[in-house]
């Protein structure tokens, strides 16, 4: 990729990377350059995130996109629906590697890849239309009784924001849902909201805001699910410790220089160090949602004026700080209530500008005359490796900066 990519373009990106790695089967997983790899065959976790894919930009304003990018991307939503229908059991627990001749490979279940897929599949049936539809409504009730055995903490942020989602969708009228399975959903939320509450709490103290004793991959799946959670429960500890995890979040994913950095996977993030490299598309693109979630949550206008982003009070405490305050250039006053979901739009624009070469080696990552996206950032450049879950994770950044 050269850089006559960077400039970041008005029109969506094309689409053209996505259908080369699918096939009739389903999203192969991995690419070689932006060859797909056929031998390392297929997952559940990308085919599940490629259907979000295609349902957030079959969601957005119908003038968005060109017909012709309508009717791929809903055939592609066919293939991804498909290929979700035959690695799900009769249990509802999704197998999810499957190699390139179609066997399953034996390998235990996982919980993060059963919560991302349950969302995927719950979304589309609230989003979607037409046969579609009751595909993924069928998926989603196969999964529902899945929720209770879900141990890992990111597979149950999945599963809380999943219960939140379809309860508000069946309240408003959008989907129907039978009275005891809305029962099911509500125990599950009620239960997960408490114990994503009691993790902060927990861990939390005067120089750390988080969930867990340390920060690793698809961290801002934490603060989204908090965040989309309170749209529906509205419970004000909810939502001050989605806006304060995500302020947290800022805090260590912001470079001195101004742009956002993702934690990276050699080491990732403590209370004493903070990891540069490797920096994975992944962390951009969970930031990104849950700062469009947080424009959601503070918009609402039952809290409209009396929410405030509380902030972390890192390197106030007399304490070595081992992360860098958001720069004018990012736009963050650390002591400053942040109310208005604009700042937060401003912010998730700044984690698509990361795609773009803002960010530590100023290279682009993704090229959207294809729509593909490197594999990482590297602290001798760029992987140019253009594999499912970054191309994927950089089509949906994008998809989220288009919204209204």
């Amino acid at each position: 990729m050269s850089a006559n990519y960077a400039q970041r373009p008005e029109s969506p990106p094309s689409f053209a990377h996505l259908r080369r790695m699918t096939d009739d089967t389903g999203l192969l997983e991995h690419a070689l350059g932006r060859t797909p790899r056929r031998v390392e065959g297929y997952c559940v976790d990308d085919n599940c995130r490629a259907l979000w894919t295609v349902t957030e930009w079959l969601s957005l304003d119908r003038n968005t996109l060109s017909e012709e990018d309508r009717d791929e991307l809903t055939r592609m939503a066919d293939i991804y629906l498909a290929f979700l229908l035959w690695t799900q059991p009769e249990n509802g627990w999704w197998h999810n590697n499957i190699a390139y001749d179609r066997s399953p490979e034996d390998l235990p279940p996982s919980d993060d890849c059963q919560g991302r897929a349950i969302w995927a599949c719950a979304d589309a049936w609230i989003r979607l239309d037409g046969p579609q539809l009751m595909t993924a409504q069928h998926l989603c009730e196969r999964a529902i009784p899945t929720l209770t055995q879900i141990e890992s903490q990111r597979g149950q942020a999945w599963a809380m924001a999943t219960c939140a989602h379809l309860l508000e969708a069946a309240d408003t009228g959008v989907i129907e849902l039978q009275e005891a399975v809305k029962n099911e959903l509500k125990l599950n939320l009620e239960r997960l909201e408490a114990m994503f509450t009691g993790a902060f709490r927990h861990f939390s103290d005067d120089n750390w805001h988080w969930f867990e004793p340390g920060m690793t991959y698809s961290n801002g799946i934490f603060s989204w699910a908090m965040l989309r959670t309170y749209r529906y429960t509205r419970r004000p500890d909810t939502l001050d410790i989605g806006l304060q995890s995500l302020s947290f979040l800022l805090e260590v994913m912001t470079a001195e220089e101004g742009w956002l950095r993702p934690i990276g996977n050699q080491g990732w993030g403590s209370a004493d160090s903070v990891s540069r490299w490797d920096q994975q598309p992944l962390e951009m693109f969970k930031l990104a949602l849950a700062l469009e979630e947080a424009a959601a949550a503070v918009s609402l206008p039952e809290e409209k004026d009396s929410s405030q982003l509380v902030t972390s009070s890192i390197g106030t405490a007399g304490k070595q700080s081992v992360v860098s305050a958001a720069s004018n250039k990012a736009g963050v006053n650390k002591r400053t209530e942040l109310t208005n979901h604009s700042h937060y739009r401003a912010m998730r624009d700044l984690c698509r500008n990361w795609f773009y070469g803002d960010n530590d080696l100023q290279v682009p990552m993704a090229d959207p005359t294809d729509g593909s996206c490197c594999d990482g950032l590297r602290k001798n450049g760029a992987n140019r490796n253009c594999g499912a879950e970054s191309t994927l994770s950089y089509l949906m950044t994008e998809a989220l900066c288009r919204r209204a």
